[in-house]
């Protein structure tokens, strides 16, 4: 188990440097070692378990690529629980001990569970991909074995008001979300979609739809990709401030406090929040 507690807010941009990309390299436990793509990563830990975060791509000249760009890949996602979204360019995916097929475009949110093996047909000319990997120590004894796959733009009848108690605040109702995973292999794993804006529910919201709530992720780590709006965060501890768009990737520590301010009139986040303790 990897325990960090450094308390800064970590961030980043969906186009990574050339220099941050490096070969993807993996033990696959049936195959053996395996080299496919390329990986940035952004997130490199939590403050328990082992979490990581970063970017995935494929294209003419990535390791392992046919010369038009597409790929054969059989990945079972060794390393923890991943999440999976679909930036550009489109898969099929099939889970190797059923045969069941799922096509992902962009948009695309796969959940996939450690150690169910697929198979990736990776379409020309390029693929990239968003992805949060998950790695706790206290096993889940209903760990599901199921992927499941979403997409971000769905518009479900489940959505709920988001209700939760800060520490110090109290009691505080911030926007809406929608569970994509409600538990998972090791510890606390839960993922969906969030809102805010005109209309929605909040504590303290503006007639333009700007939402400001204080958060210290009680839950456990927070790895966000922000879809749609502009957010700022406050870092209470430093006084730093940082301004996200649509596109950017957020790490929030379990612990630290921060005021979330998402601008008008909408904003919209896929979430990951990770403990390494299972839920009480």
């Amino acid at each position: 188990m990897t325990s960090v507690v450094e308390h800064k807010v970590h961030g980043g941009t969906p186009h990574p440097a050339p220099e941050e990309w490096v070969p993807f390299e993996w033990e696959e436990p049936r195959l053996g070692k395996q080299v496919a793509g390329e990986v940035a990563i952004f997130r490199p830990h939590g403050t328990s378990g082992s979490l990581q975060a970063g970017f995935w791509r494929t294209g003419p000249t990535s390791p392992g690529a046919s010369q038009d760009g597409s790929h054969t890949i059989v990945y079972s996602s060794p390393l923890g629980d991943e999440t999976a979204v679909v930036i550009e360019g489109s898969a099929t995916v099939t889970v190797n001990a059923t045969g069941e097929k799922h096509e992902l475009t962009p948009g695309s949110v796969l959940s996939h569970p450690k150690g169910v093996e697929l198979t990736w047909e990776v379409h020309a000319p390029y693929f990239k991909k968003y992805w949060v990997i998950w790695d706790g120590t206290d096993a889940n004894p209903n760990a599901p074995r199921d992927i499941a796959v979403v997409n971000h733009n769905d518009n479900p009848q489940e959505w709920a008001e988001y209700h939760f108690t800060e520490p110090a605040e109290g009691p505080q109702v911030a926007g809406e979300l929608f569970f994509i995973r409600e538990g998972g292999s090791t510890g606390t794993h839960l993922s969906g979609v969030w809102r805010s804006g005109k209309g929605i529910a909040g504590t303290e919201v503006d007639p333009d739809g700007t939402l400001r709530t204080p958060y210290t992720g009680t839950l456990g780590d927070e790895t966000i990709l922000l879809l749609e709006g502009e957010v700022e965060v406050r870092e209470t501890d430093s006084g730093r401030v940082t301004n996200y768009r649509a596109g950017d990737l957020i790490g929030l520590n379990s612990g630290q406090h921060i005021t979330w301010t998402s601008k008008g009139p909408f904003t919209k986040k896929l979430w990951v929040i990770t403990k390494d303790q299972l839920p009480e």
